[in-house]
């Protein structure tokens, strides 16, 4: 920060423009400013107290720092997210969020990348306006143990591996190995697919 910037800095925030009153304000002489003016540079432990703003009042602190926790925390996620499905070469990556309506497993993909076409048949476009992915293109051979691995006992989040039989648009049948990052807190999941051999 220059001397300039500090000044309009003051100047919005708390109204002081004479270097006294700002020398008063960091609790320095008028010499300090004056040096401060002449060098066109502010010692960072001062520019520093100008980052942190001091709240008016507790409440406005408590909420302050609950966005700066929620940011963290959902960049956190996003970031082992995506280290857990990197994991293997994959030809489509998926985003999306679950859930049960009457007993049965409903799957929506949020956002796709890569070759979901070659690999299943369907465009990007065709597989979003799908209202439920797993019913349309993945054949279930045991229902009750993918519903009991869509909402396991005691778990926040966890990364699954495994293999998948999809009905391609064609009508054949593949097998697709794939690994999924899930975060059964807000029943939303990243995943990444590839064709078996």
């Amino acid at each position: 920060m220059n001397f300039n910037q500090l000044l309009d800095y003051m100047y919005e925030h708390h109204r002081l423009r004479r270097q006294k009153d700002i020398a008063k304000y960091f609790g320095v002489t008028n010499q300090a400013i004056s040096n401060w003016k002449r060098s066109n540079n502010i010692p960072s432990k001062f520019a520093i107290k100008l980052q942190v703003e001091k709240p008016t009042n507790y409440v406005e602190l408590v909420e302050s720092l609950s966005q700066v926790l929620i940011s963290l925390n959902k960049n956190i996620k996003d970031i082992k997210a995506m280290q857990s499905i990197s994991k293997i070469s994959a030809q489509c990556f998926t985003d999306g969020i679950f859930s049960l309506k009457n007993g049965k497993p409903i799957v929506k993909l949020i956002h796709i990348d890569g070759d979901w076409e070659k690999l299943t048949g369907y465009t990007a476009k065709e597989t979003i306006k799908m209202n439920n992915i797993i019913g349309k293109i993945q054949i279930i051979h045991n229902e009750k143990e993918y519903i009991n691995r869509m909402y396991p006992s005691g778990l926040t989040e966890a990364t699954h591996q495994g293999s998948w039989t999809l009905k391609h648009k064609n009508g054949h049948l593949l097998k697709i190995y794939g690994i999924s990052w899930i975060d059964y807190t807000e029943n939303k999941f990243k995943s990444a697919f590839s064709e078996s051999e």
